[in-house]
């Protein structure tokens, strides 16, 4: 055995060792930033349950369900393959793609809003649509930028810019809610873009600089790194379309079957019992994106580390349960008014849902990472099925509010465990295959760096966008 090949070995069973701590300071710099921005939106609910009437929230739950959707395909899959990318050139690369094909989609929302803006408006009961058509589009390429820019960020691991961003948008959105309300239900709806906005600039998007010893970039490098990353670029759309489609679309058709008014009811517990789900889970999920996307590119196996993430987040959704279950209804009442009384049962129908959800979402990612990429499409699909069709049967077969929600966690439940599966597994299989690797040669490029790279010594640190 050479002295590259025992070098080499050495370095990633440090590597190994080091990227499977679970990393606290870092997951808790993130979860401060989500505390300070999405607790604003939170102390803040009980003032606009006041000021905005309850199919105003409909209608933000449609703008949300439907600019995420379209938001998550108009990135074109960048923000899941600059994670593991194996160049900041071709970061850079996917960074430009990415957007360009944001604005690209954004027009054709613009159009198809403002031709539909009537439809809209009759469809969902909500005749603010018709005169907010435009935040269709703002709010879709804001939500894919936003996408991008924090794949960029988690990449780099850089937690005070994740934080920073995280408290940003937050406040902004908060901000506008309340400065804003006296122009009408657009100071509510147009806060999500708001929000993403300031959450870019917030992130601090200034990217250090490698030294860059390689020749000019051209078309060929573009067309190469799309060619190169093109799982992602083909099959990573539709499966963050279909992902954020079975986020979103019960909450669609919950407005469509039910009204504006349950839609609106509805809408209030899920910011209420999504928020604090979304900020743990989001910030173990930026944590890891950059761990997990690092450990790849390394040939570091990620199994230890997923079942490190799984066991404390069922510890975390354990407590939240318990919590939801006794307290609900009376919170609810207490906190929001008596008439929203309703919302708080329904928080306890669809706790048991979100408590799998923290627990599944964070490492979800590794499907995909792990280019798994059609196991992640198949189950997108599957889960858009099984939640859309519990609406729908529901609804159909004339059931209450409550019946619909209480089809709704069941379906949750059963698709979020079924991928908790389908990544263990995944894991195992990344395992094997690392075992089975054969060490880099000498004068190889290491961990699929371009050769310039992997000479300046970047090996084992995180490589940032030039």
């Amino acid at each position: 055995m050479g002295v590259f090949e025992i070098t080499a070995r050495l370095t990633k069973g440090h590597e190994m060792r080091r990227v499977m701590r679970w990393k606290a300071p870092g997951i808790a710099v993130i979860l401060i930033g989500s505390l300070i921005g999405q607790g604003s939106v939170i102390a803040v609910s009980p003032i606009l349950t006041r000021w905005y009437a309850p199919s105003d929230f409909g209608a933000l739950a449609v703008i949300t369900a439907l600019c995420s959707i379209l938001g998550a395909f108009a990135a074109m899959g960048t923000d899941r393959a600059v994670v593991v990318a194996p160049s900041s050139r071709a970061v850079r690369h996917l960074v430009v793609f990415g957007l360009a094909v944001s604005a690209v989609v954004a027009s054709w929302v613009a159009l198809a809003a403002w031709s539909l803006r009537s439809v809209l408006a009759h469809s969902f009961a909500a005749p603010s649509l018709e005169v907010v058509w435009w935040l269709f589009p703002v709010t879709t390429f804001v939500v894919s930028a936003f996408r991008i820019v924090s794949a960029t960020v988690a990449r780099r691991q850089q937690y005070g810019e994740l934080a920073t961003r995280n408290a940003v948008q937050g406040l902004a959105q908060t901000a506008w809610n309340i400065l804003a309300a006296p122009l009408g239900p657009v100071g509510l709806l147009a806060g999500l873009s708001i929000g993403r906005f300031a959450g870019i600039v917030g992130s601090s998007f200034r990217p250090r600089r490698l030294p860059d010893r390689s020749p000019s970039p051209s078309a060929e490098h573009f067309t190469g790194t799309l060619r190169t990353h093109r799982r992602f670029l083909l099959v990573t759309p539709w499966s963050a379309l279909l992902n954020v489609l079975g986020q979103q679309a019960p909450s669609v058709l919950i407005a469509l079957a039910l009204g504006s008014t349950s839609a609106g009811y509805i809408a209030l517990t899920m910011r209420v019992l999504g928020t604090p789900v979304g900020m743990l889970a989001d910030a173990v999920a930026q944590w890891s994106s950059g761990v997990f996307g690092r450990a790849v590119r390394s040939g570091t196996p990620v199994d230890r580390l997923f079942r490190r993430i799984v066991l404390r987040l069922a510890g975390a959704g354990a407590a939240g349960t318990l919590f939801v279950l006794v307290l609900a209804p009376t919170a609810f009442s207490w906190v929001f008014g008596d008439e929203w009384q309703v919302s708080g049962t329904f928080a306890q129908i669809l706790v048991p849902a979100f408590a799998v959800q923290v627990i599944a979402s964070p490492v979800t990612q590794l499907l995909s990472l792990l280019g798994r990429q059609l196991t992640q499409l198949c189950w997108d699909a599957a889960r858009l099925a099984l939640t859309s069709g519990a609406v729908l049967v529901t609804s159909l077969a004339g059931g209450s509010a409550g019946a619909t929600v209480a089809a709704l966690s069941v379906a949750m439940v059963v698709a979020y465990s079924t991928v908790l599966l389908l990544v263990a597994r995944a894991a195992r299989g990344h395992r094997v295959a690392v075992g089975t690797a054969p060490a880099p040669t000498p004068g190889s490029p290491v961990d699929g760096l371009e050769p310039q790279e992997a000479a300046s010594g970047t090996r084992g640190r995180t490589v940032t966008v030039r």
